[in-house]
């Protein structure tokens, strides 16, 4: 079962982002929080799931789903 950091990660690669172009698209100020929700140190906020869905062209339950 994949986590959410691996889901994140791999709609990120789908939609040809890299870390830096994921985090300016969602007005992060740098890679380190993409790096650390792909990672699962740290989850993003469920106030931004929606953008961050939007931008990775994705649904919200495709990123959060517990199972596969």
């Amino acid at each position: 079962m994949a986590t959410i950091g691996q889901r994140i990660r791999s709609a990120r690669e789908a939609a040809g982002l890299t870390r830096m172009g994921l985090a300016v698209a969602l007005g992060l100020g740098s890679e380190s929080t993409v790096r650390r929700w792909e990672r699962d140190e740290c989850y993003p906020p469920v106030k931004n799931l929606a953008v961050l869905a939007g931008v990775l062209q994705v649904s919200v339950a495709s990123l959060v789903r517990a199972d596969e």
